[in-house]
């Protein structure tokens, strides 16, 4: 777990790129007060077109969102280099009602620690709760720490007992908690590098992220797939209870959905 706080790779360039290659879209599809999907911001991600969206109920209120990666984004991945990111806010109906307020789509071409599980080339997904400032402040000087009984069943609380609680923070995104799937023994990951798994982030004693990762290779096989999502926070807010990844043949593209949105506490 200590080797959490020493993703270099993941901060490198984090700032600067927060902000790059965004397009705004208020367009939406569907009749008023029907069923209908709404846009948010577009950007790029190794040279192919990512774009935010919710579908929003006959209610009006969210009930999944997401974004569409290309396969040309997996397909053009570069080998080696820094990381790829680009940082799209959802719809503001998403941002004013639900936990999510925008995504950070990084590609790691190299990986990041702890190598041994986490050093293939893959994409960190993260749906982030706070604005793109309030991510981008973040600089590691607050420990605080979730209470550990507040940390979601089968997951595990990012900072070991004892340990120094800087060592395991990323600046520009706080604390990383991996499901107790990642390790086959208190403390000690599993061997072989990992194929899917989604990670619940704190930051300040808070519940501030979700994050699946995937590697290059499981996507390169076009076959969807599903993770778990970390119980939902305690604070009111309208919360996902569902997370896939859906190859779509046609479009030649990935529909990464958050679905199941529900009223908590």
């Amino acid at each position: 777990m200590k080797d959490l706080g020493r993703w270099q790779v993941v901060t490198a360039g984090v700032g600067m790129l927060l902000g790059a290659s965004l397009l705004g879209s208020c367009a939406a599809l569907g009749g008023a007060g029907g069923a209908r999907t709404v846009y948010g911001e577009s950007g790029t991600l190794n040279g192919s077109t990512v774009t935010t969206w919710a579908k929003l109920n006959a209610e009006g209120q969210v009930s999944a969102l997401g974004f569409t990666l290309p396969m040309q984004a997996v397909n053009n991945a570069p080998a080696a280099g820094p990381p790829q990111i680009s940082a799209l806010s959802f719809p503001k109906v998403a941002q004013d009602t639900t936990f999510i307020n925008f995504l950070s789509l990084d590609y790691m071409p190299q990986g990041h620690d702890p190598v041994g599980r986490y050093g293939a080339p893959h994409f960190d997904i993260h749906y982030h709760a706070r604005t793109k400032a309030q991510v981008q402040a973040i600089d590691c000087t607050d420990p605080t720490q979730s209470d550990p009984a507040k940390v979601p069943a089968g997951w595990v609380p990012p900072v070991p007992p004892g340990a120094p609680a800087k060592e395991f923070c990323v600046p520009g995104m706080g604390y990383h908690s991996l499901p107790v799937t990642e390790f086959k023994a208190p403390g000690e990951l599993k061997d072989g590098i990992f194929d899917q798994v989604m990670i619940a982030g704190y930051y300040g004693g808070d519940f501030i992220f979700v994050e699946p990762m995937v590697t290059r290779a499981a996507l390169e096989r076009k076959t969807s797939f599903t993770l778990p999502v970390p119980a939902a926070p305690v604070q009111a807010t309208r919360y996902p209870t569902t997370f896939e990844a859906n190859y779509n043949a046609a479009k030649q593209a990935y529909d990464f959905v958050l679905g199941g949105f529900q009223s908590v506490p």
